[in-house]
């Protein structure tokens, strides 16, 4: 009778009743920066099975670039506050040769090494969906970079009222808003190319080598600027 019931019984795969996923075959890349805001992991697993050329990843790199200069634009031209010039002290012609060549050629060396460390820990990405992973992330996080700059600018119109706005108890934070939002995304796509189950080890791996990075940068950027200073 066991037998005969469990014969009845439909043969119901998981695949039968998973809702499929809408495409985003020809949506813009806006439209889809907004969908990673809510789903990272699908946007990136979409575009990593989409194959993406090169040129349309550099694309990518390039974009961020520019939000990212425009972030350091507001930060160091259109509003700086005290701190934030004593804390990013460059100019903004050494900024935008920075980043446009600097940050990009960082951007690949970092994808490298996100498809070394990953696959030390079973990870399963390729060099080429790794890079997929950290230039969407990239351009994802760009926008927040901005944010935080317009932040940043917004307390420095307060400093003539507020004396303490110029402290860096204040200052900083504005700064880390790019940063922790870059971390946040990057985690979810390094994830989902290296197909882990879990984001949140990654997500606090991520998080350790950025405090470590801004300790340094803290430590070291005033002895780096006084090498340029000297060297000018």
């Amino acid at each position: 009778m066991t037998s005969e019931t469990e014969a009845d019984l439909p043969d119901v795969k998981l695949a039968d009743v998973q809702q499929e996923l809408e495409p985003l075959t020809g949506m813009s890349v806006w439209a889809r920066m907004r969908l990673s805001y809510i789903d990272m992991r699908r946007t990136t697993r979409v575009l990593i099975e989409e194959n993406p050329t090169e040129p349309r990843l550099l694309v990518f790199v390039l974009l961020s670039d520019i939000l990212f200069f425009l972030a350091r634009g507001v930060q160091l031209v259109v509003s700086p506050s005290t701190a934030a010039q004593q804390n990013v002290p460059l100019e903004v012609g050494m900024w935008l040769v920075g980043i446009l060549l600097i940050r990009t050629a960082m951007m690949y060396l970092f994808a490298a090494f996100i498809r070394i460390g990953g696959w030390v820990f079973g990870g399963q990405a390729s060099w080429k969906s790794a890079r997929t992973a950290v230039f969407w992330a990239s351009l994802v996080a760009a926008p927040a970079g901005i944010f935080g700059a317009l932040v940043g600018a917004g307390l420095a119109h307060l400093e003539p009222f507020y004396p303490i706005v110029a402290t860096d108890l204040f200052a900083w934070p504005p700064l880390l808003i790019g940063p922790v939002a870059f971390v946040y995304f990057l985690s979810a796509a390094v994830a989902e190319a290296h197909r882990f189950e879990r984001t949140s080890p990654v997500f606090v791996t991520f998080s350790i080598m950025t405090v470590v990075l801004i300790v340094a940068a803290i430590v070291f950027a005033p002895v780096l600027t006084g090498v340029l200073g000297q060297g000018m």
